[in-house]
């Protein structure tokens, strides 16, 4: 909200492709999506790990994707509403205090978005934090190196960011979203389909992981 009022009340009115780069892309998107999403995920099954109990709950009559579903809608119940009403809000401040038009549009298109990468990056990190025993360090070189750096600069990487697919998204819900000559994110397709993949790909990876791993 902070960043959202000071762009609002600057001299220098920002457009809507500043407001796309600066807050969706440069900050939501970018950073504190991946943070959040990172720091609850990886921790979903602490617990069990840490405990040595997972072992007995794998080997119950549940089916696996019984419990790795419920991990991963804990994580979504936790992370989710204050990020989707922050950025509902933030885009919905900015919008006014310039003033844009659409500020209705953009603001859902924008919280849609950031349910969706919520979505695939929960996904992704519960499953590295059941293979690696350093997730966070792991899920920030990820962040800030294969989707702050790569993927930036990288345009066929482009196809393997959930950030791209995040922003993607909000494109294809709200049109003047990312249209700007200078302003590059995949099409919807890609995006919706990407982010698909990632969801039930990596929820299968957790799945599978539950059904091999051997705690002590």
């Amino acid at each position: 909200f902070a960043v959202a009022a000071a762009a609002g009340s600057a001299a220098d009115k920002p457009t809507p492709s500043h407001v796309d780069d600066v807050l969706l892309d440069g900050l939501l998107a970018s950073a504190i999506l991946p943070v959040v999403a990172l720091a609850v995920a990886t921790a979903a099954f602490g617990n069990e790990l840490s405990d040595k109990t997972l072992a007995n709950l794998t080997q119950t009559p549940l089916a696996y994707w019984r419990i790795a579903l419920p991990k991963l809608l804990a994580v979504l119940t936790v992370t989710a509403p204050g990020l989707v009403a922050g950025t509902l809000g933030s885009v919905l401040l900015v919008f006014r205090l310039v003033p844009l038009e659409g500020a209705g549009r953009a603001a859902a298109a924008a919280a849609v978005a950031m349910a969706v990468g919520l979505t695939v990056y929960s996904t992704l990190f519960l499953w590295a934090g059941l293979v690696t025993s350093h997730p966070l360090a792991y899920g920030l070189l990820y962040v800030f190196v294969w989707e702050g750096l790569f993927a930036t600069f990288v345009n066929g990487i482009r196809y393997l960011s959930v950030r791209q697919y995040t922003l993607g998204i909000a494109k294809a819900i709200d049109g003047s979203r990312f249209a700007g000559p200078d302003q590059h994110v995949l099409g919807s397709a890609a995006a919706i389909v990407g982010a698909l993949v990632v969801i039930v790909g990596f929820g299968l990876l957790v799945v599978r992981k539950l059904r091999r791993m051997d705690v002590p």
